[in-house]
């Protein structure tokens, strides 16, 4: 994470913020609130000690178009995906540059 930390830096990029895409509501995942604390502490083991963590309900959308609808409503310089995203088939890859108006990062496995 610490070089994902230092490439974010080096492109002037210091505001972060953590999507969370979610298919059913909040209030019917058992283990909701156990998901968010992990992203947390990732983060912040990760060395970001500073950053947005905000949800989205899918609503039979596809993730991608989610993506690419919070990337251009918060006119987000960069999207930072992981490419376990795109191997699970969540994030249809080919649809990256349709939706996404900014450029994106894929971090590896």
């Amino acid at each position: 994470m610490n070089q994902v930390q230092d490439h974010l830096h080096a492109l002037g990029i210091t505001d972060i913020t953590v999507v969370v895409i979610d298919d059913k509501p909040k209030e019917s995942v058992p283990d909701h609130d156990t998901q968010m604390s992990s992203i947390r502490w990732h983060l912040s083991e990760g060395g970001f000690s500073e950053f947005k963590l905000m949800e989205r309900l899918g609503e039979g959308q596809k993730p991608t178009a989610i993506i690419g609808e919070v990337a251009d409503e918060w006119n987000l310089d960069l999207v930072v995906l992981s490419m376990e995203a795109i191997h699970s088939k969540h994030v249809d890859g080919n649809l990256l540059a349709e939706f996404i108006p900014c450029p994106v990062l894929l971090l590896p496995l």
